[in-house]
């Protein structure tokens, strides 16, 4: 090899290797001009950065917080802040205030509860004692625990603050009362995790669901919006570009699923097919949901054919690709965009009232599964376990809101005529 060919290859791998370095540079440059033109929009900056948080919340934060997947019957619709806590004898107010404290001692839980799972890494320096949930020989497990309790015979007891407040502090018998307050104290009230949101009908906590049931409901309604969105752009493509019995056709087929009323139409699918998993809901949903972006569509590119760069593009004898891809789709990429933001939302509010009904599969927990079974199980017309059904509402409602902010931002910095509102 000569050295001219060295240097020509030398010279060859530094530009190589220079292009594959500006490409993150590029990139983020490019993610920085985004991050400055939509700061100038206050309300869809907020919307961005709460589609961000949501992403946090519904793809990262499920790897570090466990999904409560375990009934505790003495949490069940716990009021919020509800959290295991320490009950010892008064004497001994001062001496036990941790699990550590009580080594070698005996402590009692409650089965069918959170008190045993919550015990189990201390089984071997402690000595547990358990009381059955409900029995006809001591009458209800708690009560007997704490009668248990405050005649010293056991040292302390795992106790849920909710039970705190219906069975000591609200106890209706009075002689019991009287035996609890004169001989039970909560010398640790913060032993366990606490329920933020509350928990639902089973003991299970709320917050962790929330958590864990977004991702799914969130890739569905993504899935839906992504081939609708491109069922319909093809479509309207052609049927603009080729025109014709093509655009005939088409254009038919499109009147006639929007002649049907699609929700309904969605339903009588939904229960006639049997669904394994929840995103070929999300298939169907989007197969049903193209008709009317189609028409907007074929309405943007029946305009853009006629202007003067597509005309010189057939005339220099562009290939239909060439003319689709890069003439005209680049001109109402933005309509696309901000379009497809929307069919999410349509996507997301389809598959969450199929789940309400029942006509979804309620195997994989998520937001839409939780306002299930809050009907259901008739938090709705209760106090206590109304968190159960409002926290999904709240958090869907939220991610609507932030959709549309950032929607409505993007329409005004792609649109020149709304540009000014940037400015």
């Amino acid at each position: 090899m000569t050295r001219k060919q060295k240097t020509s290859d030398t010279l060859a791998n530094d530009s190589l290797t220079a292009i594959i370095l500006e490409i993150p540079l590029n990139l983020a440059k490019a993610i920085w001009g985004f991050l400055v033109k939509i700061s100038k929009n206050r309300s869809g900056f907020i919307g961005f950065l709460g589609l961000v948080a949501y992403f946090i919340l519904t793809f990262i934060l499920p790897s570090f917080i466990p999904f409560d997947d375990e009934a505790n019957l003495d949490e069940i619709t716990g009021p919020p802040g509800s959290r295991i806590q320490l009950a010892v004898h008064v004497d001994n107010a001062d001496v036990y205030q941790s699990l550590e404290d009580l080594e070698g001692r005996v402590v009692g839980v409650v089965t069918q509860t959170g008190g045993p799972s919550f015990i189990a890494p201390y089984e071997d320096t402690l000595t547990v004692e358990e009381f059955r949930w409900s029995s006809r020989r001591t009458g209800p497990g708690i009560q007997a625990a704490l009668t248990a309790l405050a005649n010293q015979e056991i040292d302390a007891m795992l106790i849920f603050s909710k039970s705190v407040d219906e069975v000591i502090t609200n106890q209706e018998d009075p002689d019991l009362k009287a035996l609890f307050d004169a001989n039970i104290v909560i010398s640790n009230p913060t032993l366990g995790p606490r329920h933020w949101l509350g928990s639902d009908t089973q003991g299970r906590d709320i917050g962790s669901h929330i958590v864990h049931g977004g991702r799914i409901l969130i890739l569905t309604a993504v899935l839906g919006g992504v081939i609708s969105t491109g069922i319909a752009l093809v479509f309207g493509s052609l049927g603009a570009l080729l025109g014709g019995t093509v655009d005939n056709v088409l254009t038919a087929l499109t009147n006639l699923i929007l002649a049907i009323p699609r929700f309904p139409l969605l339903v009588v699918l939904a229960g006639l097919i049997s669904f394994n998993n929840t995103l070929f809901l999300g298939v169907l949903i989007g197969v049903l949901g193209w008709p009317a972006l189609m028409r907007a569509i074929r309405a943007q590119v029946l305009s853009l054919r006629e202007r003067d760069f597509v005309e010189a593009a057939q005339s220099l004898g562009l290939g239909m690709p060439h003319i689709m891809f890069r003439e005209i789709l680049p001109n109402m990429i933005s309509f696309v965009i901000i379009n497809f933001i929307f069919s999410i939302t349509f996507a997301m509010y389809e598959q969450i009232g199929l789940v309400v009904l029942g006509l979804a599969p309620i195997s994989d927990y998520t937001w839409g599964v939780m306002l299930y079974f809050g009907r259901t199980r008739g938090t709705l017309f209760n106090s206590d376990g109304a968190s159960m059904a409002l926290s999904p509402v709240m958090a869907i409602a939220l991610f609507q809101v932030c959709l549309v902010l950032f929607a409505r931002a993007l329409e005004e910095l792609f649109d020149p005529r709304l540009r000014s509102g940037l400015v």
